[in-house]
């Protein structure tokens, strides 16, 4: 038995050696992190009233489902006011119109009478110029000549009635569609008015459309804060939504180890206690620049503080690993993470550094 002490000494110290070379060396091999996951937190930029909440906590919603309904009271006041200030402009404007219109149906009424007039006069006057015209036929028996005609005092009658005729409806007219070029200006600033107005109620009604919440993705409702009837403060969480598996692990590697890490690069993931997720492989999506204190978790000894880099990777659909788990990271496929698995190599290594005869003797024992 003495003849053994030395050897076994000797085996041990070189064990220890070797485990601790393997530690150093496995350091730098994986890294820790923990997993994360999609997040949707239901809040409102106003104060709200619930009045209607459609899921229950744990219920598996899809995308686009309709989570809650709410209101503000303010918005149906603003939608009111907008409306009441359209209403007054319009009436203003037909009101307006109304008065210019009636203007012109007075002109227009004006200008058919004394036209009509003018027209009877010159019918008038022609009826008088032809009966005269037949009576010199009758006596003489000749047609009058056409100079005759021209010079007549009735024909001079006629075209003077025939000038005022014109200028009447040239001048009437003239005021009609000035009346109708003031009834186009002063559309002008009340659809100016009534552009910024809509403008406004149109995000007053947008606003309101936005108090029917809708998930952003497929996932899990988590808490519900509040019930139907309750007014909720601004931006106060009242619900949230999380996705049904993890989408990301952030890990963090230590500043002391000197590893390549580059974006785009495939990592093995599995958990650190025990759960039986497999091995999962992950890729690379960004890399920190800048080093950061580690997490709590992920600290060895929690009165020393830790520092490394932060590294984020992507984990593929539907994977089995829980939210918030804490899981290793490593740069090569793992096989397995037994300790006699890990230690038999190690004894391996051990036994060829001792002599062949004490080797054997261990064998046997």
């Amino acid at each position: 038995m003495k003849k053994l002490i030395l050897p076994l000494a000797l085996f041990l110290s070189v064990m220890s050696v070797l485990l601790l070379t393997s530690n150093f060396q496995q350091s730098s091999t994986y890294f820790y992190g923990i997993t994360d996951n999609q997040e949707q937190s239901v809040s409102f930029q106003n104060a709200v009233v619930i009045t209607d909440v459609k899921v229950i906590e744990g219920q598996i919603v899809e995308k686009g489902s309709i989570l809650l309904t709410a209101k503000r009271s303010e918005l149906n006041v603003e939608q009111d006011e907008y409306n009441s200030q359209l209403d007054e402009i319009n009436a203003r404007q037909n009101e307006a119109k109304a008065k210019l219109n009636a203007e012109i149906n007075v002109l227009r009424a004006k200008k058919s009478a004394e036209l009509f007039q003018i027209d009877a006069q010159i019918k008038q006057l022609k009826s008088k110029r032809q009966l005269n015209h037949e009576l010199f036929k009758s006596i003489t028996g000749n047609v009058p000549v056409t100079a005759d005609a021209n010079s007549n005092g009735l024909q001079q009658q006629i075209q003077s009635l025939n000038a005022q005729h014109k200028a009447v409806a040239r001048s009437i007219q003239a005021q009609i569609n000035s009346l109708n070029t003031q009834i186009k200006a002063s559309e002008q600033p009340a659809v100016v008015q009534k552009n910024q107005i809509k403008k406004r109620l149109n995000e007053v009604n947008r606003q309101a459309e936005e108090l029917t919440i809708r998930a952003d993705f497929s996932g899990r409702i988590g808490s519900i804060s509040f019930k139907p009837g309750e007014k909720i403060p601004s931006f106060q969480s009242i619900m949230t939504v999380h996705g049904l598996y993890p989408k990301t692990v952030k890990g963090y590697i230590l500043e002391s180890v000197a590893n390549d890490v580059y974006i785009g690069q495939e990592l093995w993931i599995s958990s650190s206690n025990g759960h039986s997720a497999g091995i999962i492989k992950g890729e690379v999506e960004s890399l920190g620049n800048r080093i950061v204190e580690y997490p709590e978790r992920l600290k060895k000894n929690h009165n020393i503080k830790s520092w490394g880099r932060e590294v984020n990777l992507s984990l593929p659909i539907n994977n089995t690993l829980l939210l918030g788990e804490k899981v290793q990271i490593s740069f090569t496929p793992q096989t397995s993470n037994s300790l006699t698995s890990f230690l038999a190599p190690l004894k391996e290594k051990g036994k060829a550094l001792l002599p062949k005869s004490i080797a054997h003797q261990m064998d046997d024992r």
